[in-house]
């Protein structure tokens, strides 16, 4: 999937439209170039050669791995390291494919890195590193979203600056994350009922170590 990417990143807006286009028609290969032409009204060098590198082919399989809006994330989260994030967020707002929620979720990939795994990683301490590992071998714990980080409370600050976050959804599903001394998500993660024990237990032993 890092091929496909890198690829649609090098594109940039014709590249984010095309896979928009995939999305939504199912379409492959020449229709979908034509499609994505269609809609940005733009020459065919704009999406030239990409039937030659089989980049749709590409696409259509990131897309049955892990969705359009993760894929999306993960196009913003590579054009942010490339290009000027003020351009990319005019992109976003200008774009009448997003809804308001989906613009709001890219925009944060684009200032604060919220959904980026190789962003985050760069900022993570030993100790930061250490909580992580202990809620990651929680039983049944599950990677969370981030936009549901906006909901969680702090509850208490690591040793490096790092504050645990917790929120319990309205369905009872506890979450926990951890955010930066900037206040960027870092990590999150949920369980189950069945686990909410042993999350309570990891949030415990974080407490006592690493605080």
């Amino acid at each position: 999937m890092d091929e496909a990417i890198k690829k649609v990143a090098a594109l940039g807006l014709p590249g984010v439209v095309l896979v928009i286009t995939m999305a939504a028609t199912g379409l492959t290969g020449a229709a979908a170039i034509t499609a994505a032409l269609a809609f940005l009204g733009g020459p065919a060098g704009m999406l030239g050669g990409i039937a030659v590198l089989g980049l749709t082919g590409l696409i259509t399989d990131a897309l049955a791995k892990v969705g359009l809006e993760d894929f999306l994330t993960a196009v913003y989260c590579e054009r942010r390291n490339l290009e000027p994030h003020g351009k990319l967020l005019n992109e976003i707002d200008s774009m009448s494919l997003f809804d308001g929620d989906l613009k709001d979720r890219l925009k944060l990939a684009v200032t604060d890195g919220c959904g980026c795994k190789t962003v985050v990683d760069v900022y993570l301490t030993d100790v930061t590193k250490e909580a992580i590992a202990i809620l990651e071998n929680v039983p049944g714990i599950t990677p969370a979203h981030h936009r549901d980080f906006k909901s969680s409370n702090p509850i208490a600050r690591l040793r490096d600056g790092t504050a645990v976050r917790t929120w319990k959804n309205p369905l009872g599903v506890d979450h926990v994350f951890l955010a930066d001394r900037n206040d960027r998500m870092v990590y999150g993660g949920y369980v189950g009922w069945i686990h909410s024990e042993g999350l309570s237990q990891a949030i415990d032993r974080i407490r006592k170590d690493l605080t």
